[in-house]
């Protein structure tokens, strides 16, 4: 995580205790804001999960995956709306490489708990068996995301 409080940190540690509470310790996790692509500036989060750390089957994730969360200022070409969403991909080396990210079955704040079924899963070759909820404190975040944004667009 950085050094400075972060809008998303909450968010992203809660889900990094409940990845390890269900057995898949990530092996690395950090928040960011220093990303842009365009004008647009956004928030992000990246949670790695190997075979060492997360138990992973190292035959079918020999280097693990990474679990991205980002949100939006606004629309790009190509991009994605305003706001939140996940994204998961395999990784392709230990040098944090990867494959092209694929969406998970959900926008926005799910609950960590959700996040958590996600992940059991895609590793387990499964469909999502659990309705998407939203994170208790979606809310929240949502508004402390649009501050943030807001004062981005300001400077």
């Amino acid at each position: 995580m950085t050094d400075r409080q972060l809008p998303h940190d909450v968010y992203i540690t809660a889900t990094v205790d409940a990845l390890t509470a269900a057995g898949l310790e990530p092996a690395d996790a950090w928040t960011s804001d220093a990303e842009t692509r365009g004008t647009y500036c956004y928030l992000d989060a990246v949670i790695t999960l190997d075979p060492d750390t997360s138990g992973l089957d190292a035959d079918r994730w020999p280097h693990g995956l990474i679990l991205t969360w980002e949100w939006h200022t606004g629309i790009e070409d190509d991009e994605p709306e305003r706001g939140a969403y996940w994204e998961w991909a395999h990784l392709v080396d230990s040098h944090g490489q990867c494959g092209e990210r694929e969406a998970f079955t959900t926008l926005g704040c799910p609950s960590p708990a959700y996040v958590v079924e996600s992940v059991r899963a895609l590793i387990e070759r499964r469909n999502q068996s659990t309705p998407a909820e939203r994170w208790e404190h979606a809310d929240e975040l949502d508004a402390a995301c649009e501050a943030w944004g807001a004062d981005e667009a300001s400077q």
